[in-house]
């Protein structure tokens, strides 16, 4: 294993101290999202008692496969818990996500959480939001509309495209725009005019949400609180 993947390993499995039994948990999506319900899974089958809310269907056929009970918000509509990784994130625990273009479902469960943890390896701690592409899942009619709005803002906005060259669809057969715009100076600014443009579903900006940010090394975690 590389050390990048045992490094986000190691802030996934110290991220199941914060997993009592019988919570409701957040299924983040991503690659360190994936070793956190993969522990979890050998947890379930040791005997932890949770049910799981994923943020996409990848993530939600994973906790399946591992015998992890999943359950929707018509079951219950509060989360003990959510665990996910992130693209980038500062020492404010400012971030960005959706680089596996399930933002919306990440916001929503994020959203619902008592408690968001993110779990990274170090690289992703930045002191400033934006080298990262920001995603910005809009509705395919409007995508014209949207990117033109966004270069107004200083963007270079990108339809993202799968390795067939065929664009990318969300779980909710949205577009995502990848923002090119190198660093970010005022997050919540950008993140209210972002908001404010009609067709846009929802941006990668995830800001005033998570408690802390567990981000690992060769051999330690590194835990931030806000």
């Amino acid at each position: 294993m590389q050390n990048t993947e045992k490094a986000k390993e190691l802030a996934a499995q110290r991220s199941l101290e914060f997993v009592e039994d019988g919570m409701v948990v957040g299924l983040g999506s991503g690659t360190t999202a994936t070793h956190f319900i993969k522990l979890l899974g050998g947890r379930v089958k040791q005997g932890l008692k949770v049910r799981g809310i994923a943020s996409s269907k990848t993530s939600e056929d994973l906790a399946e496969s591992l015998s992890i009970p999943i359950i929707d918000f018509h079951v219950s509509t509060v989360i003990d818990v959510a665990i996910d990784g992130a693209d980038e994130v500062t020492h404010q625990l400012e971030l960005i996500k959706g680089g596996g273009g399930a933002l919306l479902r990440e916001k929503i469960v994020a959203s619902a959480a008592k408690r968001f943890i993110i779990v990274a390896d170090s690289s992703k701690l930045v002191n400033r939001l934006g080298k990262f592409p920001l995603p910005v899942e809009v509705i395919p009619m409007a995508s014209p509309l949207v990117t033109k709005k966004l270069q107004d803002m200083g963007f270079r906005p990108t339809v993202r495209q799968i390795a067939s060259g065929e664009d990318f669809i969300t779980d909710e057969g949205n577009l995502i725009l990848d923002c090119h715009g190198g660093e970010i100076e005022d997050p919540h600014k950008v993140a209210a005019s972002i908001r404010e443009i009609v067709g846009v579903v929802e941006h990668g900006l995830f800001l005033g949400m998570a408690e802390r940010a567990l981000l690992a090394g060769d051999s330690n975690v590194t835990e931030l609180t806000r």
